[in-house]
This record gives structure tokens, sequence and C-alpha cells, in this order.
């Protein structure tokens, strides 16, 4: 009788023990792997930003504890100072005048050549905690970006008004920065009258709450170009005009992917804050709305379709 005992003691305590939160794993190559159902018809593998020499273990988790839909989640904990090299001759802990820090995850092309084309849906999740000091120069919740050296053509900014979406496509086009004597990274700046700053958020909106993202591009380098978003359902960005750089070889691809993660500049250095963001729901699907099942998030791919907004455009 006590071995019986003994034994369904023994049990209990096992059953009552929690699952291990965690469930990311990482490779060698800097490509993770997840357990859960973050990630729904992505069409590439995702590796972490720096070299593996920045790997720390609370850098990336996939978690369940705070999800938006589903079973897991993906946290980001960036604290002070950490950054990194992110290949052997680009260090972010001596970029120019301001120091960058950056927990992000990148698009893998380890196993086979990607890029986005054509007419493409997807959509990202986003809950970032919210902290006291004062938000200080750039701080990125994701990017629309390219493997060469053109210039990220679009990219959110948290500011202590609230969140903009950053366009800076015209630093990518030729008519306009030959022109300027400048070529994408090299003299880009949002400033210019042929990019955009505009803000989709206030700062009441952002913090502690999941916030969901839906995008229609046509990722092209011609005047067809569009960028369609919405917020927590509402269209708040119209964008029409060429997406995708010009196509100039290595160093110049205009191979074009998201990316998601922190990432933050700041004029004296480093943040003096630890930044807790989370990611969930990164839906992919070609040509259709419907595809992404957003009606499992609360959404109708019929009503956000309907909806209207001024149209930026490359020569406003």
């Amino acid at each position: 009788m006590k071995k019986i005992l003994l034994i369904f003691f023994s049990l209990s305590l096992f059953w009552s023990i929690p699952a291990e939160s965690n469930t990311l794993t990482i490779k060698k190559n800097r490509v993770i792997k997840t357990k859960g159902d973050v990630f729904y018809k992505w069409p590439h593998k995702w590796k972490f930003s720096y070299i593996m020499e920045h790997w720390k273990p609370y850098a990336i988790q996939e978690i369940t504890d705070n999800v938006r839909y589903g079973k897991t989640a993906l946290r980001f904990e960036l604290r002070s100072g950490s950054c990194g090299k992110t290949s052997k001759r680009s260090d972010d802990c001596k970029n120019g005048p301001f120091g960058s820090e950056r927990y992000e995850l990148l698009p893998s092309n380890i196993d086979k050549s990607f890029t986005f084309n054509g007419n493409v849906w997807h959509t990202i999740s986003w809950y970032v905690e919210k902290f006291d000091t004062p938000l200080e120069g750039h701080n990125s919740i994701w990017q629309i970006h390219n493997d060469g050296d053109w210039a990220p053509m679009f990219n959110t900014d948290l500011t202590p008004e609230g969140l903009y979406w950053q366009r800076r496509t015209a630093c990518n086009a030729p008519e306009i920065y030959k022109k300027k004597n400048a070529k994408g990274n090299d003299g880009c700046s949002v400033s210019w009258k042929e990019n955009a700053n505009v803000k989709i958020m206030d700062r009441n909106e952002v913090f502690d709450k999941w916030n969901d993202v839906i995008m229609n591009v046509n990722y092209t380098s011609k005047d067809s170009g569009y960028l369609k978003m919405w917020i927590n359902g509402k269209l708040v960005y119209h964008y029409q005009g060429p997406i995708k750089p010009p196509n100039e070889g290595k160093e110049w691809s205009n191979k074009s992917a998201m990316q998601f993660g922190i990432y933050r500049m700041a004029e004296d250095g480093v943040h003096p804050h630890t930044q807790i963001n989370y990611y969930d729901e990164i839906r992919y699907a070609k040509k259709k709305c419907s595809k992404l099942k957003l009606e499992q998030l609360g959404y109708s791919c019929d009503k956000l379709e309907r909806q209207k907004i001024e149209v930026d455009t490359l020569f406003n």
C-alpha cells in the first residue's frame, strides 16, 4: 500500500511540474527552430541577426504564457549594451556616431535563395512591454529589407509621440538618388521630400497589448508596386510605386523580405533599459487574403479590402 501511495505521489509531482516554456533552439549557423505555431505557411527559415558569439539564452525564446493566438509566441529581450557583429566586417558597437543594438530574426538563405516577388499577403502580431526610460534615437519593431546595400524600403520607428512608418524607396530609385549624389544607404535620408515618415499609431495605443498588422505588398521594382497596411483592422497606410530596388548583383541585390525584432540606435551609444517584445501569428500567402485565415484573429478580408485611404507616392 505504501509503495502504491509513493508511486501516486511521484506521478502527481511529475504532472504538476510545468513544461519547459522555451522550445526554441538555435543551430551553429544561427538558424532557429521552433516547435509551436508562431509561423503559418512561412516560405523560409529564420536566422539570428548577430554571429553566434553574441547569442544569449534569453535573447529569443518560444513561450506559452503570452500569445496572440494558438499555443506559442516569440519573446525577445534586449538588454543595455546588446550590440555585436552581424558579420566579420560589420560591428554594430562601432556604427559611426550612433551605437546600435539589435536582436532580430532575418531570412535565412542557407538552403535556398529567397525573395518576395509579386502580390504577397503577410501578417505579424506584436506586443511591446512598456518601459519607464524616455524613448531616444531609433527603435524599430519590424522592417521590410533586402540582401544588398540598398536602403530598407520600409521600417517602423517607435518615438515619444507614437509609432511611425518610414519609407525610403526614393533612396533606391535611380531617377532620384542620382540627382542627390547618393545611392541606397549611402547618403540616404528619410527626410528627402520623395520619402515619407507617417505616424500610424499614437503612443497610448502601442504598449502592453497585442497589435495585429496585415500587409498586402506587390513586390516589384516597377511603378505597379504597392504596399497596403492595416493595424488592428484599420487601413493606416497605402503606398503606390516601386517596392524593390534594381538588381545590380551581389552587393546591390534586391532580394527582399520582412525581418523583425528589436533594433534600436541612440546618439550617446546604447539605451539604458531592457526592452521586451513579443511576436506571434507571422503568416504568409500569395495573391489572396483569404489564405491567411484571418477570421481566426477576428478580421474579415472583405471588410479590410473595402477600406480606402490617401495614397502615398514616390513623387508626392
